[in-house]
């Protein structure tokens, strides 16, 4: 019902009723004339004609009402929202597929990455196909070394098939096994067997995509077998750099995103400028300042590095996705954002990162409706990530709705408790809700004061204004702090909310004119649904501030 009604409401912004409307009476009022007209003129035989060609013209009318969008000035070609994207993609996909991770049975345990390696690369070459639903790189990694059946698998995921496989690497010779299951009944649909050498990685990869592809029955379009067929790295030893980085980088620590880096850096001395290393180094160097380790210098590298990437493949998802991520969350820039966001989404549809920044720069400027099939999409094919399945949770409470469960509000942290992130946002939710003593019991039992990254410092200033005590926020708002929030448009939000609970109005005032500088123009959330700001809507100042943001909400175009 959902998607129906978004497919409604597509036809409604195109203006297809209308055109069908006009078109109805243009059509009745044209026969009526042909009968007064040509009857007397004993031309009654053409009045068959012009029947049939009014009927004809109607279904051509309604394509080209869908196509281009109907305007007082003239008409130029629809762009199609979010919305209608995703809608397209989604009600395509009639198969759905799981890559676990490949066992690595090679002598040497470390040569982990290289299993987990050709999982990935297996994973994104199916998502390039879009009449089948992957499951995300994010979520197949969980089940690493799982005792689970396939049964239990494909049921608690949603899908139809499993693949599983092993990679034995001795040396320079390279084994490879795959198998394809059923998961409904536990059915070998392919088994294979690829042995050859280091070199051959390449061909291997390719082979097992093709031999799913085949067993599948899929109908691929030309663009989609080209982009099967694409090799990023044609070099086996960047190749191996580029895979030992991405490993990495997952684990979110300067020592990691250090190890990372050099890893990178190793692949362009190998093969020079390359669009997939390059934009890997753009991640990095966004991530350092993502953790708050390094600042302006590093941003303006990662910026750098993306568009070298881009000037190397001008369609690389992974270039777009950096760049817009750092226009969202650096640089302010909401319009390059969701630009750099829907081209990477293009591309990589099922991409986890792309679908959650695109998700929250909707939330940022106010288009909290259009983020719901983001939200919906996010779930289905990163399913075991809790970021990703309590999406729509986030969605509902900027929308307005407080009667959330409080298990619902709660289940990030709960299932991610280990995450300060997790905690921060949990928190928030309900404080959101005005469930301050659950908020407050929340944090006393579970935040730790001796981390000093952003979202347990967010954390502790939500519990002094939980308290009433302001009186450490100077201790907590340390120069860090402020250059690291000041420049977030989501984390300068949440600042403001904590001054506002705590009554420090011209705090509160202060971060929410930055938070709009910085683009969060959500002016439904700034005006009424946010509860938190009560204390600050009486001020005349804030009403100058809202009266911006509503003037950038009303004309924000993405």
């Amino acid at each position: 019902m959902s998607r129906l009604k978004r497919l409604i409401d597509e036809l409604k912004r195109r203006r297809v009723f209308r055109v069908a409307t006009v078109y109805a009476v243009v059509g009745l009022g044209v026969l009526g004339a042909a009968e007064v007209i040509l009857d007397p003129l004993g031309l009654e035989a053409l009045r068959a004609y012009i029947v049939i060609l009014v009927l004809l013209g109607f279904p051509i009318a309604l394509v080209l009402a869908w196509a281009f969008e109907v305007r007082p000035e003239e008409p130029r070609e629809a762009v199609p929202t979010t919305a209608a994207i995703i809608e397209t993609a989604e009600t395509e996909r009639e198969r759905s597929i799981v890559v676990l991770p490949f066992d690595n049975l090679s002598p040497d345990p470390e040569n982990a990455y290289f299993s987990d390696g050709l999982t990935d690369e297996l994973i994104a070459d199916l998502s390039r196909i879009h009449s089948v639903r992957v499951i995300s790189r994010n979520s197949a990694m969980q089940l690493k070394g799982t005792d689970k059946d396939t049964k239990t698998i494909g049921r608690e995921l949603d899908v139809q098939y499993v693949l599983e496989g092993t990679v034995r690497r001795a040396g320079e010779r390279l084994r490879i096994t795959a198998q394809l299951i059923d998961a409904a009944n536990d059915a070998h649909l392919w088994t294979e067997k690829y042995d050859g050498v280091l070199e051959d990685v390449f061909d291997m990869q390719e082979s097992v995509s093709g031999s799913i592809v085949d067993a599948l029955k899929l109908e691929l379009s030309p663009e989609e077998e080209r982009r099967l067929k694409e090799r990023p790295i044609e070099n086996v030893q960047a190749y191996e750099c580029y895979l030992r980085a991405r490993q990495e980088i997952w684990l979110f620590t300067k020592d990691a995103t250090d190890r990372a880096r050099q890893h990178l850096q190793n692949g362009l001395e190998i093969i020079g400028e390359n669009a997939l290393l390059l934009a890997g180094m753009g991640y990095v160097y966004a991530q350092y300042a993502n953790i708050g380790v390094e600042h302006e210098e590093y941003i303006e590298k990662a910026e750098e590095y993306a568009r070298k990437a881009l000037e190397q493949d001008p369609e690389s998802p992974e270039a777009h996705l950096v760049l817009g991520f750092i226009n969202m969350a650096f640089r302010g820039d909401q319009k390059k954002s969701f630009y750099h966001l829907q081209q990477a989404l293009a591309r990589k549809p099922d991409d986890p990162h792309t679908l959650l920044w695109l998700l929250q720069a909707h939330i940022i400027v106010g288009r909290v409706d259009e983020a719901y099939p983001l939200a919906e999409r996010l779930a289905r094919v990163d399913p075991l990530t809790p970021i990703s399945v309590v999406s729509a949770t986030d969605l509902d409470v900027w929308r307005g709705r407080f009667d959330v469960p409080s298990e619902e509000l709660t289940k990030w942290f709960r299932l991610e408790p280990q995450n300060p992130m997790a905690l921060a946002a949990c928190a928030g939710l309900l404080a959101s809700c005005s469930r301050y003593d659950e908020a407050r019991d929340l944090i006393r039992g579970n935040v730790r004061a001796d981390l000093e990254d952003i979202s347990t410092r967010l954390t502790l200033l939500l519990e002094g204004a939980l308290d009433g005590d302001s009186s450490r926020f100077q201790e907590i708002v340390t120069e860090d702090f402020e250059k690291t929030a000041r420049r977030d448009p989501q984390w300068s939000y949440y600042v403001v909310d904590c001054y506002a609970l705590a009554g420090q109005k011209e705090e509160a005032l202060d971060w929410l004119s930055n938070a709009v500088d910085r683009g969060f123009i959500n002016y439904p959330v700034i005006a009424e649904r946010d509860r938190l700001l009560e204390s600050v809507r009486g001020e005349p100042r804030f009403r100058d501030i809202a009266a911006r943001a509503k003037y950038e909400w009303e004309h924000f175009e993405a």
